[in-house]
């Protein structure tokens, strides 16, 4: 792993990250890969920008085979709605672009910026939705009940993915499969 230290944030380059990329631009043909990079990037910018709104300093910033990982514990010793916001901002981010993306003649970013902002809000793995789901289940439910709650709503999640995968009928491409892989994994590990 390459570190950098940038004032009081660590930046973390993993070597899966590379490895993912390579392939990621290996087997884009379409020359799609640099939008699609844009539209990740401007995601978590836009976590940052909010975190830097309100004084928020990341631990760390880990870029790794699996996307970018933020790390700021401080965010959880913030007020919920200020938790939500920094959760939040990047789902935001990726809707507000497809819409700006969409009218301007630029159908598929738009497409793969709505996609990645709602796919972010699945509550699995370390996304976003699992974040602001815990968020509000802390403050509605037992919290002997939290953990339970986020790990069977990650298994509907990962089922509701799946069929509506196989019921759009398209072809399981390596990346779909891949996905839904790592829903389905994420759902099933433990909180």
């Amino acid at each position: 792993m390459i570190e950098w230290k940038l004032k009081r944030t660590a930046l973390r380059w993993d070597f899966s990250f590379f490895a993912v990329l390579a392939v990621f631009f290996w087997l884009d043909r379409s020359g799609f890969g640099l939008t699609a990079l844009g539209i990740c990037a401007a995601h978590e910018l836009a976590h940052l920008a909010v975190m830097q709104l309100f004084g928020i300093v990341p631990e760390s910033v880990t870029f790794y085979g699996a996307g970018i990982r933020i790390s700021a514990a401080e965010t959880e010793r913030r007020s919920p709605p200020i938790q939500a916001a920094v959760y939040s901002a990047g789902c935001v981010m990726n809707l507000l672009l497809a819409a700006a993306l969409y009218p301007a003649g630029f159908q598929n970013a738009a497409a793969v910026s709505a996609v990645t902002g709602l796919f972010n809000l699945l509550p699995v793995g370390e996304f976003d939705g699992k974040r602001l789901l815990k968020l509000f289940l802390v403050s509605h439910i037992r919290p002997e009940r939290v953990d339970a709650a986020l790990r069977i709503s990650g298994i509907i999640s990962a089922v509701i993915c799946a069929a509506a995968a196989f019921l759009s009928g398209s072809a399981a491409s390596p990346t779909l499969l891949v996905t839904m892989g790592y829903i389905l994994i994420m759902s099933l590990r433990r909180v």
